[in-house]
């Protein structure tokens, strides 16, 4: 996996390490009644984790490229606050929880960084504007789970419906990633794009040819020759020039067979 399941308290030492994050609320775990009132949210994220880990499956050829990596990341994550919905799971209080939201927010940030590069080489054409059109919500609900993740609470109703809210607004990002995965797939097959990321040595393909360095290097993803773009006019005028050649010889072959034939 390319992120640790985990990863969740290492974000939350280095935070409290460098000052940067407000004094946590008082973590507890929920009760029986607490697990059955958020049960059906905690399902419905599940359900989305299934679909994005689906999605990923079809990207074969592009297994290592980072849309695919943060996406299954990202899955394992939501999982695993599903599984705290159960009372299972490494998420083991409140506090768990919420750092994995913060984490979770984090990673759907990168996420949004990487297919941001990744549409600079989508075409004009109604796949990109959907693209684009998912993309742009991202950040806000991210910002918008952040912002959940940070609220201060007191008392253990306060704290719940914070836990109520964090995991309605992680479903709700993760239904936008979802989305997301299944439109960076259909526009890099329906345009050949390909990724040429830091996973695998940029100048050593997987057949060992090397790829050929470019004024476009820094990119990470890149359309195939097939559908790049081609100058048609010169090849229209090559023609042109072309028939118009053997248009005049042949009407000198024909003024010379009158000329003759006069005499």
């Amino acid at each position: 996996m390319w992120e640790n399941t985990n990863n969740y308290l290492s974000l939350s030492n280095n935070k409290q390490k460098h000052g940067t994050t407000q004094k946590p609320t008082k973590p507890i775990t929920l009760d029986v009644e607490d697990q059955q009132k958020i049960a059906k949210v905690g399902l419905e994220m599940k359900l989305l984790t299934s679909e994005v880990d689906a999605e990923a499956e079809k990207w074969d050829e592009y297994a290592e490229n980072d849309i695919v990596k943060r996406a299954k990341a990202m899955s394992s994550m939501a999982y695993n606050m599903y599984l705290f919905t159960r009372g299972d799971g490494p998420l083991k209080t409140t506090h768990d929880l919420f750092t994995q939201a913060e984490f979770f927010a984090e990673q759907a940030n990168k996420m949004y960084k990487t297919v941001r590069e990744f549409s600079y080489e989508v075409p004009g054409s109604a796949e990109k504007n959907d693209l684009s059109t998912i993309l742009e919500k991202i950040p806000i609900h991210c910002q918008q789970l952040q912002v959940l993740v940070k609220s201060p609470t007191v008392g253990k109703p306060a704290t719940f419906s914070k836990v109520d809210s964090v995991i309605q607004e992680t479903k709700n990002l993760m239904n936008e990633i979802a989305k997301l995965v299944t439109a960076c797939f259909v526009c890099a097959t329906k345009f050949e794009i390909e990724f040429h990321g830091s996973s695998v040595p940029r100048q050593v393909l997987a057949d060992g040819e090397y790829t050929q360095r470019s004024s476009r290097e820094s990119t990470l993803w890149r359309r195939t020759p097939s559908v790049r773009r081609t100058a048609q006019a010169p090849v229209v005028q090559v023609c042109s020039r072309y028939m118009l050649k053997e248009s005049c010889s042949f009407m000198m072959h024909q003024g010379s067979a009158t000329t003759g034939g006069d005499d």
